[in-house]
């Protein structure tokens, strides 16, 4: 009975002085075990290393300040690395040089706005690596959840003054500040080939993740495009051949950017209506898409056409990639079943 008393006030004088997290990159947490109030006394707790990626810690702001991870990777036989905040993918860092698989690393990479000055100690020293300019990034984002930005102030603008050498560039700016730039070597994950929709589809993430903020329709000081001859869109006839097949590959999706623009077909893109983006299927189609890592399936109606990065066969509006469980993950292997129209 003395021990238990003793037990129960060594408990509740932790819990009243409390402990404030320091500014290790990693922390040890406990892990609960389930309390039998008959039992013996309590023993060791067991540690394990809770890794915290981007965060600085205070005495005043949990673990849940911590909203960005970076995770790197080969992308095109170049070191990469994909910033992911609350598990969405949001920005994509490459090398400029191929490197060889040997060198690359896949292991989740720390941003604590604590060791800023130790990005020296990086497993790449160039200045310009994939992993340190994800690292100051994703350092940055996790300071302006930390601090409660209002995400309404985060917004895509097109450089002016870009070199000419250098192609397009265009700013994710907050309160016109810039937090990172878009180019050729830093660019949306699900890229889509056009560096201004990569800012914006980018940018309306950012805007979601970390206020609900509104999506952008447009980056701002984009100049208008040129005009150039569009040849007429040709009606492929539904055939037999076409109802029935069934094709594999990957899925991706889109919303983000898009919600209100035109898609292929003429139509107003809407993010929360059942509809897919393929490259050749009929407008109108419907198909019923099934992931095969968990079994889910929908019907959506092509609408619109891509996606156009390789290996992807059908790019879902967010409410099908919702449904289907691929928000979080971006991609899933899925089934696509022609149902005709």
């Amino acid at each position: 009975m003395n021990k238990k008393l003793l037990w129960t006030t060594a408990a509740l004088l932790a819990t009243a002085v409390g402990i404030p997290p320091s500014y290790a990159e990693s922390t040890s947490t406990i892990e609960p075990s389930a309390v039998n109030e008959s039992a013996t006394p309590i023993s060791t707790p067991r540690a394990t290393n809770a890794v915290k990626v981007g965060e600085y810690q205070s005495p005043t702001r949990q673990s849940n300040s911590v909203v960005a991870r970076i995770q790197p990777h080969q992308l095109a036989e170049r070191q990469a690395a994909t910033i992911y905040v609350k598990n969405i993918p949001v920005l994509t860092f490459l090398d400029s040089d191929v490197v060889s698989s040997a060198n690359a690393n896949p292991q989740i990479k720390i941003a604590t706005n604590a060791n800023q000055a130790d990005l020296s100690k990086a497993d790449t020293p160039e200045a310009d690596s994939a992993v340190r300019r994800a690292t100051k990034v994703a350092a940055k984002i996790n300071q302006l959840h930390l601090n409660g930005v209002d995400a309404s102030k985060i917004t895509a603008k097109w450089k002016a003054n870009a070199a000419p050498d250098q192609g397009d560039r265009y700013a994710i700016n907050l309160n016109n500040e810039e937090l990172v730039e878009i180019n050729s070597l830093t660019r949306l994950p699900d890229q889509t080939h056009d560096l201004s929709e990569d800012a914006l589809q980018a940018t309306n993430r950012l805007r979601r993740l970390l206020g609900n903020a509104p999506p952008l329709q447009e980056v701002a000081d984009k100049p208008a495009p040129k005009p150039v001859a569009v040849a007429p869109q040709i009606s492929v006839p539904q055939t037999k051949q076409n109802a029935g097949a069934i094709l594999s590959g990957i899925a991706s999706w889109y919303g983000p950017g898009f919600h209100g623009n035109r898609s292929a077909s003429g139509e107003r893109f809407n993010q929360n209506a059942m509809t897919a983006a393929h490259r050749s299927l009929p407008f109108g189609t419907k198909v019923r898409v099934t992931n095969k890592r968990n079994g889910r399936s929908v019907i959506v109606r092509i609408n619109d056409r891509g996606p156009f990065t390789g290996g992807r066969i059908i790019d879902l509006s967010a409410a099908a990639a919702r449904v289907l469980g691929v928000l979080n993950s971006g991609t899933a292997p899925v089934q696509v079943e022609v149902l005709g129209k």
